[in-house]
């Protein structure tokens, strides 16, 4: 006899925009008057002639600061350019566009590579076409720009293609001129780094910058553009390094507060050195972990003084490989937990990586208690596979809304239960799966498996994601700035022994702002079930919470037999307040 629910979360799709603009005014020649060697710095027309132009000695270097100061010398020039306001200030070049912002509406499963979207630009019908934007009231003559912009692309092809940033100068005798920037090679599912520069000679009556290149058909995928009067590192935006607790976390001082374990690391530094051609992401070098035997080897760095118990602290990694094998292997994010004579470890996030791409690898964690040591660290391809690190960020939310709390000596109402139908008498009433199915049962394995406290369980499966497990939502049952607390009896069930399983709180502030809050953890065995306990407090509003158990790995079933949340009972003094798990196990 099995009751079973099964829940997943909505998910919301916007519809792409339809601008056009105009159909490009003539057939591009990519000669100019005075042309250079194509790279990274291509003047337009040259710089002799500006030089011949302006004055000589110190007035001439005044000239060019104010020059660079008038154009916004520290600052992005590009209006939205990250797509955060949608298209705004962009437009499709005779073809069609739009801003991946959901995870639905990501391209082939692409993520944003520094914000939360990217710009598609699609239905194109020649090379030229693309995404572009009125830059003329921006820019000024003599000064150098440095344009970067991370690329990628979409479509039914194999290999790579070619992506071009180039500038439309519409001159006064209403002749049209084109000036090559950069252009790269971009491959399918991977972002890179376009990076250029130009200089103007003289002002022509519009400036239109713009991306494009890639063969008709194929989707052109923009994540950021930055053009600024001179090299604005990508690494702020990118990362939040203003609350970065990672010290040395763009290897700008090589490896300092860096360590690789059992293996051998190094820090690039210039053209000649980077290894197979790739170049920085964010910055001007990035880390290269080799001779690594094991899986395991890595490097890491000792974050212990810098984390607080009960604060969720957000990962974000860009990394690389390199080595002899084909296709994708596997980068993972890991806290190695030291206490006085133990280890314990904690998943943070894995990703597959393949070869000379820059990815993104997104995770957080929170610790329930504070360990003699907290080490960060990146491991996961095979040995032999070296591991590019460009830069690490771990920063802690502004979250000032829950601690794990110490005895708070307020101990009326403590059979004051918060959580609805804690024992499953009335089947699976109050109770959802979280992107998962949940099953009532009163056994398991022949008898094997049999409910403690009342006369059934709830069994979460069909796990795909570490989140997924039981929730029941208890919005407005409780009190700011009260104590909790939450008891649940768990088990596994699956092809392992051991594993970890959390209790977790989402709570929702009025403003939106989404926050995870973790309540307790422990090892839990598929032979007997384990007492998982836990308090919370929290003092601000929520305009939502959703308490659920999650932890095992993807395959492994949850065993519920109860949970249950209320205010604690009062202790004496002699008793210590509760401030980790506590582990009870119940014989079958």
């Amino acid at each position: 006899m099995c009751l079973t629910a099964f829940c997943c979360r909505p998910k919301r799709r916007s519809s792409p925009s339809n601008l056009k603009s105009s159909p490009n005014p003539i057939e591009r020649t990519e000669a100019l008057a005075n042309p250079q060697p194509s790279g990274s710095s291509f003047h337009a027309s040259g710089s002799q002639e500006l030089e011949d132009s302006l004055p000589s000695g110190s007035e001439q270097q005044k000239v060019r600061m104010s020059l660079c100061s008038l154009s916004g010398q520290s600052s992005n020039i590009v209006s939205n350019h990250d797509f955060s306001n949608g298209l705004e200030s962009w437009h499709s070049n005779c073809c069609q566009s739009y801003v991946a912002s959901e995870n639905s509406n990501f391209v082939n499963g692409v993520k944003p590579l520094s914000g939360s979207n990217y710009a598609v630009v699609t239905q194109r019908t020649e090379n030229w076409q693309g995404l572009e934007q009125d830059i003329t009231d921006k820019v000024t003559v003599g000064v150098k720009y440095i344009v970067t912009v991370f690329v990628s692309v979409h479509g039914d092809f194999h290999g790579a293609t070619g992506v071009q940033a180039t500038l439309r100068l519409e001159n006064l005798d209403a002749s049209v001129s084109y000036v090559f920037i950069e252009r790269i090679l971009a491959s399918q599912d991977c972002w890179k780094k376009l990076e250029g520069s130009f200089l103007l000679t003289s002002n022509p009556r519009r400036v239109v910058f713009y991306l494009e290149g890639p063969n008709p058909g194929v989707d052109l995928l923009i994540d950021s553009v930055a053009i600024a009067c001179e090299k604005v590192g990508m690494t702020g935006s990118l990362a939040g390094q203003s609350t970065n607790i990672v010290s040395n976390h763009d290897f700008s001082n090589g490896l300092e507060s860096w360590h690789p374990n059992c293996c051998q690391a190094y820090v690039t530094s210039g053209n000649s050195n980077f290894l197979n051609g790739v170049k920085p992401l964010s910055g001007d070098n990035y880390a290269v972990v080799m001779r690594r035997s094991e899986n395991w080897q890595g490097l890491e760095q000792d974050i212990t003084d810098k984390v607080t118990v009960g604060l969720k602290y957000n990962v974000t990694v860009f990394i690389a490989v390199h080595g002899d094998f084909h296709g994708t292997t596997g980068v993972q994010a890991t806290l190695r937990l030291e206490k006085d004579s133990s280890f314990s470890y904690v998943f943070i996030e894995r990703i597959l990586v393949s070869q000379d791409c820059w990815k993104k690898l997104e995770g957080s964690f929170s610790l329930t208690s504070k360990p003699r040591r907290v080490i960060f660290y990146l491991e996961g391809p095979d040995p032999g596979i070296d591991i590019l690190i460009d830069s690490v960020t771990i920063v802690c939310e502004e979250v000032i809304t829950y601690r794990v709390s110490s005895n708070d000596g307020d101990t009326s109402s403590n059979d004051e239960h918060i959580v609805h139908n804690p024992q499953f008498e009335d089947g699976l009433n109050n109770w959802s799966g979280r992107g998962c199915k949940i099953t009532l049962c009163s056994s398991l394995c022949n008898g094997k498996i049999l409910p403690v406290k009342g006369k059934f369980f709830v069994a979460a499966t069909e796990r795909s994601h570490n989140w997924n497990g039981i929730e029941q939502e208890i919005t407005g049952r409780f009190v700011r700035k009260r104590t909790y607390e939450v008891t649940a009896l768990v088990q596994i069930f699956g092809h392992t022994n051991n594993a970890d399983v959390r209790l977790t709180l989402w709570v929702q502030s009025p403003n939106g702002r989404e926050q995870y809050i973790g309540i307790a953890k422990t090892q839990a065995s598929d032979k007997e079930w384990v007492q998982l306990q836990g308090k919370f407090l929290l003092n601000g509003v929520a305009s939502k919470a959703i308490l659920f158990i999650e932890g095992p790995n993807p395959g492994i079933d949850i065993l519920v037999d109860s949970i249950v949340v209320r205010r604690p009972i009062k202790a004496g003094s002699s008793v210590p307040p509760i401030t980790e798990v506590g582990i009870t196990l119940h014989k079958q």
